[in-house]
């Protein structure tokens, strides 16, 4: 009895449609959010001299980090639970901006307030949101207002 009952479940769990999820269904919220940004270390660099950080990566300007990573302020860093997280970055108010995403890892924590949520990028991240050839404008610019999901 029990096994028809959970049948006739599943039955109508199809049939009303339950199975047209997509991806973007169960993603996080597609919004952009507000964000600063400043760089640190090496101008194409993976940030700090022994590239890693507080969360113990070593090598991050090798695979699979390859320079892209960033201390994040308390709201990303988390404590140390943010450590590993990937987060998706781009600039779109500076000229020299491309405005095309770029995926960044937090390797580290930043304790300098400069905004709410607040992404010190490796030196190689902070280029990468650049046009093409205008990675060194950018870096110039100081620091830079983002976004992020």
């Amino acid at each position: 009895v029990a096994l028809v009952a959970l049948s006739s479940l599943l039955v109508t769990y199809a049939a009303a449609g339950a199975g047209t999820f997509n991806d973007s269904a169960f993603t996080a919220d597609p919004n952009w959010e507000d964000a600063r940004a400043t760089w640190y270390g090496a101008p194409t660099g993976a940030g700090p001299m022994d590239d890693g950080g507080a969360c113990g990566f070593k090598n991050t300007n090798q695979y699979p980090f390859s320079s892209m990573t960033s201390c994040g302020n308390e709201p990303i860093f988390k404590d140390g639970k943010g450590c590993g997280s990937c987060y998706q970055i781009r600039c779109t108010n500076d000229q020299s901006c491309s405005g095309n995403p770029e995926t960044v890892v937090i390797t580290d924590m930043n304790y300098y307030p400069v905004a709410k949520y607040h992404f010190d990028l490796s030196g190689t991240a902070f280029g990468a949101m650049a046009k093409p050839g205008l990675s060194e404008k950018l870096r110039h610019s100081g620091i830079i207002d983002i976004q992020f999901k």
